[in-house]
């Protein structure tokens, strides 16, 4: 008898319970992945709230996994969750900025620099009245450094008032510090701006130990000068700009080139004799044999005096992955006057570009950049002495919380510092 062999009949249809069970799985996956997310994105919120670096270093382990731009959609939404809950806390009359911050004293008035005189001035070179009715020579007199005035975008009490910030080794004020508020519709976008006396301090800049490099490139330093980093000699440090992932924006650093400089991109630039010139690259600025160290990121800012029209264009390649009004966040930038003797520096919690740019020409940056961005990476810290060691006392301590003290060993980040002219 001949023997069949039948196969299973694949061609049934499906019952109802299979199909059911199937869309169960369906939904219990997609469920899963959308609690993963929440929980990603909660993680995230706190971590960004709590501990600066340990979100800071999240992102970046994330962007390994899942990619730069889905990471910086969740930090949008990070960012527009921080800004809701900071507009509800000035709702309710619950806010301070200056306090929020730490930058400025809240109890009592800030100092003026009104000159206090208790005898009628008298131009250098002229005639004085003396006692006896003869006249004599008025001795030269030196009068102290300090920025150009800089004028209030709102009614805070104090706003665009500059007060001491940073001494010499003579004793002589080199920095002056203020702020400005930016943005009618957040009050809480204090900027604080420091003003540095380039004729009387010296600019460095340094690559990371990791950042920025091309890849396969072997690692820098990562560390100033050991002759600069002594008492009364460093005076401050403060963050330079993006990943070299997030631009391939050109950096050198005593000579030593780390990424290529890219044309119609803004660049600060610094010399052998310690001249600081910031313009826009194959425009303004050219690499030359005095040129020791330059940084780029992204366009100018500020070109000639005026708000470059670009920063509305929501470019991520240049400002970060910002979209207008969706992603503000602490923002830092650097600026020169026209005459190239007073260098800006920016920084600021819950910042658009917009507010940004605002800030900066109200200061009087005739040329300016965007430097880097997010809680962890903007830091600006003023250098004291403290026994035989060096103390970084950050510029907003309520804010700046975590490695305040990261540019005194060695940095796997770029970043800048001054020292005193008279040491240098």
């Amino acid at each position: 008898m001949k023997e069949i062999n039948e196969e299973p009949d694949n061609s049934k249809p499906v019952s109802r319970r299979q199909k059911s069970s199937f869309r169960k799985r369906i939904w219990l996956w997609a469920g899963g992945i959308v609690a993963a997310i929440f929980v990603l994105f909660v993680v995230l919120v706190i971590l960004v709230n709590t501990n600066p670096y340990l979100g800071a270093e999240g992102a970046d382990w994330l962007r390994g996994i899942i990619g730069d731009k889905a990471v910086a959609g969740l930090e949008m939404l990070v960012f527009q969750v921080q800004d809701d809950l900071q507009k509800l806390k000035y709702s309710l009359g619950m806010g301070n900025p200056a306090g929020d911050y730490g930058a400025f004293p809240t109890s009592t008035a800030i100092p003026t620099l009104a000159l206090k005189t208790n005898t009628p001035y008298h131009p250098p070179g002229t005639m004085t009245p003396t006692m006896t009715g003869t006249l004599e020579p008025t001795p030269t007199a030196t009068v102290p450094w300090q920025p150009a005035t800089v004028p209030p975008l709102s009614m805070a009490k104090n706003e665009g008032v500059w007060i001491p910030y940073i001494q010499n080794a003579l004793g002589q004020t080199v920095a002056y510090k203020t702020f400005v508020q930016p943005d009618p519709t957040r009050p809480y976008t204090l900027v604080t701006i420091v003003a540095i006396d380039l004729t009387q301090t010296r600019l460095h800049y340094v690559l990371g130990a990791i950042d920025p490099t091309l890849p396969g490139e072997p690692p820098h330093s990562g560390k100033m000068n050991l002759a600069d980093r002594a008492a009364n000699i460093l005076l401050a440090e403060f963050n330079g700009g993006f990943q070299a992932r997030h631009g391939q924006f050109g950096a050198m650093a005593n000579g030593s080139q780390a990424l290529p400089p890219r044309d119609g991109l803004g660049t600060v630039a610094i010399y052998q004799n310690g001249d600081v010139r910031l313009g826009e690259w194959g425009t303004d600025l050219f690499l030359s044999a005095d040129m020791t160290a330059f940084r780029q990121n992204g366009p100018l800012v500020i070109r000639k005096g005026q708000i470059n029209s670009q920063i509305y264009n929501n470019s991520p390649q240049d400002w970060g992955y910002t979209v207008i009004d969706v992603s503000p966040t602490v923002r830092s930038g650097i600026g020169l006057s026209q005459d190239n003797q007073t260098l800006y520096y920016f920084c600021g919690p819950s910042l658009t570009m917009e507010a940004l740019a605002k800030s900066m020409q109200a200061a009087g940056a005739y040329n300016a950049i965007q430097l880097d961005i997010n809680n962890y990476w903007v830091l600006f810290v003023k250098i004291t002495p403290s026994g035989s060691k060096l103390t970084a006392e950050p510029l907003l301590p309520r804010l700046m919380v975590d490695g305040v003290d990261r540019y005194l060993t060695q940095s796997p980040r770029d970043f800048f510092y001054i020292t005193g002219l008279n040491n240098k």
